[in-house]
């Protein structure tokens, strides 16, 4: 008797994970070590490197990173938080000697 298409599928997935499920379990069971070293001050690139020579991982550093920013939330404040700071003029150069932009049209200005 012959399988469907589907039933061939399901087999093969559950016998050989795809690509993008391989590495999500042992990552997920290292997301709070992982957590704990980022908040330490450590970059991505050394937990990663530890852990690819301790074998506990075995992706890439790119599918590392993607998997960090995908489950890990950085709460560190400098990242999140961008602040727009005012433009100081040079000494000696007044407001009126400056260019200011008008998005407002002045048709006597066209004239």
């Amino acid at each position: 008797m012959k399988f469907s298409l589907s039933e061939r599928v399901s087999k093969r997935e559950q016998d050989k994970p795809s690509r993008k499920n391989k590495h999500l379990p042992s990552f997920l069971a290292l997301k709070d070590e992982i957590n704990q070293a980022l908040a330490d001050g450590w970059s991505m690139y050394q937990i990663w490197s530890t852990l690819r020579a301790e074998q506990k991982l075995g992706c890439s550093y790119v599918w590392f990173r993607n998997l960090c920013q995908k489950h890990i939330q950085d709460t560190s404040p400098q990242q999140h938080h961008h602040s727009v700071k005012p433009v100081k003029t040079p000494a000696g150069v007044s407001q009126e000697d400056s260019f200011t932009f008008s998005s407002t049209i002045n048709k006597e200005d066209l004239i």
